[in-house]
């Protein structure tokens, strides 16, 4: 009986302690947002909001969800903060936090050494070009080197991913096999549409956009390698380089969700959790890592 109570007290402890951090965190994130933002009481955030399911409006509906949305918003709390979205196209993103439109650019906008020169970022999701397959051949396909003497459809303009294929091509062709046949089509309907007829054996396209896809067609299709990554990238919030309060505040409330699970969670929630990263960096972009 005395053993037990003593267990008791134990956890009853040490739950106080955790609760007593994640609050001493919350407010140690919430003391690093600049003051004028503070005073306004909301962070702006520039989306181009047609990122599903990463963030996104769905048809005939206003409110902004998906993925990031809903880790925006856990952070605005965490920061006493409200959330204010300002649409954007992804081309505006930048300019629009240089001439300080808005507070955050989102909407799935990576972090690069190139735009480092112009923004800070933090970094939240791992992704980047994966394969979608059809559910029944799933298990034949692990990586883009499965893919010697089949056809692939990916979209056109998308250069990095065609040119990750023509590598993978050339390698299969080194060792006696055929090479990789690659179509590029003008929208994602007409690539999955060439999935579907047996045309090509897989669609070539954004990870977060192909989990999307999964979900509005259940047991149809299945990415290679469950979550394989053919071009890595990061995803990100930027934010104008004199903000590095704001980052920091951003970063630091972010990785407490990291800490305590919220941050997993929400991203399981939007079936992304394979893109989870272990640490919410700052300016770590996918050439920097290994």
């Amino acid at each position: 009986m005395k053993l037990t109570r003593s267990i008791l007290i134990l956890v009853g402890t040490v739950a106080l302690h955790c609760l007593g951090s994640a609050a001493s965190n919350a407010q140690d994130a919430a003391s690093l947002v600049p003051q004028d933002i503070r005073a306004r009481g909301t962070l702006k955030v520039g989306s181009q909001q047609t990122f599903p399911p990463i963030e996104f409006r769905e048809p005939g509906k206003q409110s902004v969800t998906g993925a990031s949305a809903d880790l925006l918003a856990e952070v605005a709390k965490r920061l006493n903060l409200k959330l204010e979205y300002i649409q954007a196209e992804y081309a505006a993103l930048i300019p629009g936090i240089e001439a300080d439109r808005f507070d955050v650019a989102s909407g799935g906008i990576s972090d690069t050494e190139e735009r480092e020169e112009k923004l800070d970022f933090v970094n939240y999701m791992l992704s980047g070009g994966s394969i979608l397959v059809r559910s029944e051949e799933a298990g034949q396909y692990k990586t883009i080197n499965d893919f010697c003497g089949k056809g692939t459809a990916t979209l056109l303009g998308g250069r990095v991913i065609m040119a990750a294929v023509e590598k993978a091509s050339e390698g299969c062709v080194a060792k006696g096999s055929q090479p990789i046949r690659a179509e590029q089509l003008p929208s994602a309907p007409d690539a999955r549409m060439q999935l579907d007829l047996k045309r090509v054996d897989g669609y070539l396209g954004d990870f977060p956009a192909l989990v999307y896809m999964m979900s509005q067609f259940p047991g149809r299709y299945k990415i290679a390698g469950d979550n394989y990554i053919l071009t890595p990238y990061i995803t990100s919030w930027g934010f104008a380089k004199q903000r590095t309060g704001l980052r920091d505040a951003v970063q630091k409330a972010t990785q407490a969700m990291v800490a305590d699970g919220t941050y997993k969670a929400i991203m399981a929630k939007w079936g992304v959790d394979g893109a989870v990263l272990s640490e919410i960096s700052i300016n770590l972009p996918a050439s920097k890592r290994r």
